[in-house]
């Protein structure tokens, strides 16, 4: 039998999310992960939904955040090319807080940035996700569709599981009273890192998230990273290596912020 038994093309949220309520549904955005997974499904198959069609790709502004559709790709988060379905027209790519353009680059090869979504990176959750880390410190909220916004941390933790996420909003940067700062570690510099430490300073409070610490990225307190995290070792680090990493990154962010 064919691992894929239906694709779907939505044209509407309400059915977008009818048809994820079956229990063979797989959305897909950029499909860059649904696709090659479901040629390996089970027996039953799958049935593909494409969220391509809800015009899912637009910016605007809500007061001090940015509010940023989830079928933005991660190449346009990085190149600014993101169009606004408010009368005006292109929204300018500078509004993007620059620490979020910068980790954008940093999460996939740009071929697979021209195909993967944000609201997909959402959904995976990946543990070393550094834009995940970077939108933690942007007090980032998940918008899914027919519920209110819940925080990131609060959907990494639950797993968007088949709801439809409609955008990511995150809060916009003030130079005069903040700043951001990175650090990683990996076995090459192009690497995806072992750990990472993403910190950014809200006028005096510094707001810290680390990857490869947990099933996904994490906030911390600057002053105690290592507190409830219990890391899990593979052949890149063993648990000791990584709570040594998170230690020395999470200071030398600190230093720089402060």
């Amino acid at each position: 039998m064919p691992s894929v038994l239906a694709y779907h093309r939505p044209e509407t949220l309400d059915e977008a999310s009818s048809l994820l309520s079956g229990p063979n549904s797989r959305a897909i955005g950029g499909g860059t992960v649904a696709v090659p997974e479901s040629r390996g499904a089970k027996a039953d198959g799958v049935e593909l939904v494409d969220l391509q069609g809800l015009g899912l790709d637009g910016i605007e502004q809500s007061g001090n955040r940015l509010i940023l559709g989830s079928m933005i790709r991660l190449g346009d988060l990085v190149s600014g090319g993101l169009m606004s379905h408010e009368p005006g027209g292109t929204t300018p790519g500078e509004m993007v807080p620059q620490l979020i353009r910068d980790l954008a680059r940093r999460e996939l090869p740009s071929t697979l940035r021209n195909q993967a979504t944000l609201g997909g990176t959402v959904a995976l959750g990946d543990s070393e996700s550094i834009l995940l880390a970077g939108l933690l410190v942007h007090g980032a909220q998940v918008h899914l569709h027919g519920q209110e916004p819940i925080s990131l941390e609060q959907s990494l933790a639950e797993c968007v599981g088949n709801r439809v996420v409609t955008a990511v909003s995150i809060e916009l940067d003030d130079s005069a009273t903040g700043g951001s700062a990175t650090a990683s570690t990996g076995r090459t510099p192009a690497d995806i890192p072992i750990v990472a430490a993403i910190g950014r300073r809200v006028d005096d409070v510094v707001r810290m998230a680390l990857t490869g610490l947990a099933p996904s990225p994490v906030l911390v307190d600057p002053s105690d990273p290592l507190r409830d995290l219990d890391p899990v070792g593979d052949f890149r680090g063993s648990p000791a290596y990584r709570r040594h990493l998170a230690t020395t990154l999470c200071t030398r962010v600190l230093g720089e912020l402060t």
